[in-house]
């Protein structure tokens, strides 16, 4: 009797241990797809509802301290592309605090907190120091490439230096964002053929995208007036 109740009770035991398994992983899959939502908000350019989700993430029980640091950084990626840049700059700091100082993510996030508050010789520097670690991180080369283009100051522009880190961020991750920033260096540049050619492709996907419209209005005049 005694056997058969020990038995039964490491058989309910092992019953609650699957349990919780197959509870861990329904979790797990459930928080991979916040993410991929969470992202496919962001590269749309629906910045409100990336954030949201992304809040999730890190709010969730089970997110790992990664999982944690990169949804901050896309909080604060989202915050800048509504101009909301105190508080960008608060979340690049707090996605920063999960690495080791000096590490790559460490600089690129603390990068991002100088940019938001006008420490932009102090972000540069980090930057190149990131980039050179790792050439091929899409954080170093997209930022970088958008300091240059000057959105941190006209003073800063240097189109050309530009044109290499965000067709780099483009080659590492097309997308929306990495695409309208190669976009925009075009046609800084008057390269108007290449621009159109990406804005072109960028309409087909993003139909009702004001900005996407806009560039594309700027291409096609900058043909125009070269042809003329």
């Amino acid at each position: 009797m005694k056997v058969r109740m020990l038995m039964l009770a490491l058989f309910l035991t092992a019953l609650v241990g699957c349990g919780d398994a197959a509870r861990t992983l329904a979790e797990q899959a459930k928080l991979q797809a916040l993410r991929v939502e969470a992202a496919q908000l962001h590269d749309a350019g629906q910045s409100r509802q990336a954030i949201a989700k992304f809040e999730k993430v890190v709010d969730s029980p089970i997110a790992t301290d990664a999982e944690k640091a990169h949804a901050l950084r896309f909080i604060s990626l989202g915050y800048y592309e509504l101009n909301e840049f105190p508080r960008s700059g608060e979340y690049a700091a707090k996605a920063a605090a999960y690495y080791p100082q000096g590490s790559y993510d460490y600089l690129v996030n603390m990068a991002d907190a100088d940019l938001m508050q006008g420490r932009v010789a102090e972000a540069a520097a980090k930057l190149e120091q990131a980039q050179a670690m790792e050439p091929r991180g899409l954080a170093a080369n997209n930022v970088l490439g958008l300091l240059y283009l000057g959105d941190n100051g006209e003073q800063y522009s240097d189109y050309p230096k530009a044109l290499v880190y965000n067709r780099a961020a483009f080659e590492i991750e097309p997308g929306r964002i990495t695409e309208i920033a190669l976009v925009r260096n075009y046609l800084a540049l008057h390269e108007y053929e290449q621009a159109q050619s990406h804005l072109l492709d960028l309409s087909r996907r993003y139909a009702d995208d004001i900005l996407v419209r806009d560039l594309l209005e700027q291409a096609e005049n900058g043909l125009k007036q070269a042809r003329e």
